[in-house]
């Protein structure tokens, strides 16, 4: 497990992050100090909440000869010099190699503020924007305010009513309307015996149920595609094809064709007096199956 204590850094880890910000202002650094598996007490850090290397260390600092922030991983029994790879160079780009390099610590830039007055200071400014926010919270409306809000809570509570009013009158209306249209589509719907099979495989091989964009543009062309058209009728019902009918409670029917010659079965829909298209599929096997 580890745990996260950013107000608890060394002077020369908060160094290190101040030359990031000021570098690089707009990169979200931050330090994350955590308890390893090992034990010990470790550092990361961390570009807009991700951590730049996924291995900690023991400090974090800048290279005051170089310019770079560097990951120290040991120290020297003496303290005069660590080792450690390299996390950021000097203009500011991420390096990702894990060659080692030493680090004299005499050139190690140290923070001269501490982290706990930048925490009172921090602590003293939200204490009083929170002073001020309850200041403000207690100030009392003026007349003025009290009837733009009454305005709008009435127009808010009229607008609700209307709402109400119309969804109303929506629901009375479809109650109405819904058996006038089932009565008016049983009316004219069309019986069995106007569905002309050889007529409607006819049109749906000359095209004439696709968009107006794919329908043949020249005389001469339409002429051509409706011969076509009949001949492939005629040669793939000469064999012999079934039709089959559904009703749907009178107001309306489907009607099926299947030809076996095609290896297609065909639907169309029969409502408010017209026979419309509506797709095929193909089948497998023999008629008998």
């Amino acid at each position: 497990m580890s745990t996260t204590d950013q107000q608890i850094i060394s002077p020369r880890t908060k160094a290190a992050l101040q030359h990031l910000r000021r570098l690089k202002p707009l990169d979200g650094y931050s330090i994350e100090r955590y308890l390893a598996s090992s034990g010990r007490l470790q550092v990361r850090l961390k570009r807009r909440n991700v951590p730049v290397r996924d291995a900690g260390f023991e400090d974090i600092v800048l290279d005051g000869s170089t310019g770079r922030v560097v990951g120290l991983q040991v120290l020297t029994s003496r303290g005069d010099a660590g080792r450690g790879v390299v996390l950021i160079d000097d203009d500011g780009r991420i390096c990702n190699g894990d060659s080692q390099i030493t680090v004299r610590m005499a050139d190690v830039v140290v923070s001269t503020t501490s982290s706990v007055s930048g925490s009172q200071r921090r602590a003293s400014s939200s204490s009083g924007m929170s002073s001020s926010a309850a200041r403000s919270a207690t100030t009392p409306l003026s007349d003025a305010n009290n009837e733009l809000l009454l305005k709008y809570g009435l127009a808010a509570l009229g607008a609700l009513v209307a709402l109400k009013i119309i969804f109303a009158a929506l629901n009375i209306l479809s109650i109405i309307l819904l058996p006038v249209a089932f009565l008016y589509a049983c009316s004219n719907c069309p019986t069995n015996d106007s569905f002309d099979a050889k007529r409607e495989l006819k049109r749906v091989m000359r095209g004439a149920h696709l968009p107006e964009e794919h329908q043949p543009k020249g005389f001469f062309e339409q002429k051509f595609n409706r011969l076509a058209a009949s001949v492939t009728a005629e040669l793939a019902t000469s064999l012999g094809y079934e039709i089959g009918m559904t009703d749907f409670v009178g107001a309306a029917k489907m009607a099926a064709v299947k030809v076996p010659v095609a290896s297609a079965e065909y639907y169309w829909i029969g409502i408010l007096g017209k026979w419309r298209y509506i797709g095929q599929r193909e089948i497998t096997g023999n008629k008998d199956d």
